[in-house]
């Protein structure tokens, strides 16, 4: 965990600083609450080992008593023994006052010493899925980001539609006083740019949703001002990452199935030290007194003392430990059997979404393709229209070709960029992917 926070260090986030999806990310690993949840769980499991290892720490009690016996008990020795007859005694004081103090020290408990032993894997299992909620932290910030270019990028095709048509349509306008053109050829460019303009407003309002999703997968206040840039250099991100391997122990997931095991392992070793004797020693020093009245209940103190070694035998507990025991054992089977379809979901993770990155990847190509020759007839179309060699159907034809070629070219570019971060979470590679991206 510390690792993964000095590699994105924490910053703030104002109106002045131009975001990149690096910086998105210290802000949400510094300031997501679930990040913070995650890191308490860390400092609960260290403390947990620290509450089992005092098992093996001497343990001091201190008690302390005053009596006042209403009445005494009476005791009956048989006849025969004092006297003929039987005899009754009450033996004792009407008060009596004691206190002690008593240290114990466990010698031999191997319940004890497993029971550290599953703290300690507690905690490893705490380390590995703060670095799980981290890339999940990492790929939902990374998503919304990427959500934010796509319709910042929708935005810029949608200005440089707006922009020509604008002109196309003051050179329309111009035509049609001059009477060279009929009105129904300016109206329906005039419904175009409405359009237009009608979609770049929505987008508009698309962006500000998509940055208040990015707010919130950040973990700040939706009140905060960003910026987000709005000129993205795709050439990091849209490429096809080189062929390697995939070995499941790259995947923070799977180190926590081993871990898991490991710990039901130690529980059934635990449910065995059940059947094992345990040593400890103690020492005990006290004092008593005691009085026929309240006046002298507190003036002859009496004191004890007393050391020794006690062994604790388990003979029969009506089949409740070995019950324990196979339970414990099936618990360690289920957890392999788990872990076995983990690692088959894995792969099958792995795979798809290499399949899908490869098919997002072919399709962006083509759609980007496609893009700069809708856009080359376009302008092509709108020139010669503009010189008269061509009729408005012909241009509104080529401009809704553009159009759709312009909604491809978005479309597959979220995609493409949503893929390739499921490929690489796939792959156990996500901090690495996105802590390179600029």
């Amino acid at each position: 965990m510390i690792w993964l926070l000095s590699l994105f260090n924490a910053m703030d986030a104002t109106a002045q600083d131009t975001l990149s999806l690096t910086k998105c990310i210290r802000v949400t690993l510094e300031r997501n609450v679930n990040s913070t949840i995650y890191r308490n769980d860390v400092l609960l499991a260290q403390q947990k080992v620290r509450e089992n290892k005092s098992a093996f720490l001497p343990t001091v009690s201190g008690n302390a008593s005053f009596d006042y016996n209403i009445k005494l008990q009476t005791s009956i020795i048989p006849a025969g023994t004092l006297s003929p007859t039987e005899t009754k005694l009450q033996i004792g004081n009407k008060f009596s006052t004691g206190g002690y103090l008593e240290a114990d020290q466990a010698i031999l408990d191997k319940s004890s010493s497993l029971a550290i032993r599953s703290a300690k894997v507690d905690k490893d299992i705490s380390d590995l899925n703060v670095l799980k909620e981290n890339e999940s932290l990492i790929y939902n910030t990374a998503s919304a980001y990427y959500q934010v270019l796509t319709y910042g990028e929708k935005g810029k095709l949608l200005r440089e539609n707006e922009n020509q048509y604008k002109q196309l349509l003051s050179i329309l306008k111009l035509r049609y006083e001059q009477g060279v053109v009929k009105k129904s050829e300016y109206d329906r460019t005039r419904v175009n740019l409405n359009n237009i303009q009608a979609e770049l407003a929505l987008n508009e309002n698309n962006y500000q949703l998509a940055i208040n999703k990015l707010k919130n997968a950040m973990g700040i206040h939706l009140s905060t001002l960003i910026n987000i840039s709005d000129s993205i250099d795709y050439s990091a991100q849209v490429a096809m990452p080189e062929a390697a391997g995939f070995n499941t122990r790259d995947l923070v997931s799977y180190r926590i199935d081993e871990q898991n095991i490991l710990l039901k392992d130690i529980d059934v070793q635990k449910k065995k030290a059940a059947f094992v004797p345990t040593l400890s020693a103690y020492a005990k020093y006290g004092v008593n007194a005691y009085g026929s009245q309240l006046s002298n209940a507190f003036n002859n103190w009496f004191d004890y003392s007393a050391i020794g070694i006690k062994l604790t035998v388990p003979i029969f507990s009506g089949f409740k430990k070995s019950s324990q025991l196979e339970q414990s054992k099936l618990d360690a089977r289920n957890q392999r059997l788990t872990a076995r379809l983990n690692n088959d979901s894995y792969k099958l993770d792995y795979e798809n979404s290499g399949s899908q990155l490869f098919s997002s990847y072919t399709s962006l190509l083509k759609n980007k393709e496609n893009l700069s020759l809708a856009r080359e007839v376009l302008q092509a179309t709108g020139l010669e229209y503009k010189e008269g060699g061509s009729t408005l159907s012909t241009f509104l034809d080529d401009d809704y070709s553009y159009k759709e070629a312009q909604s491809n070219y978005i479309t597959s570019l979220l995609d493409f960029l949503n893929s390739r971060l499921s490929f690489e979470k796939a792959k156990g590679t996500l901090t690495n992917y996105v802590s390179n991206l600029k």
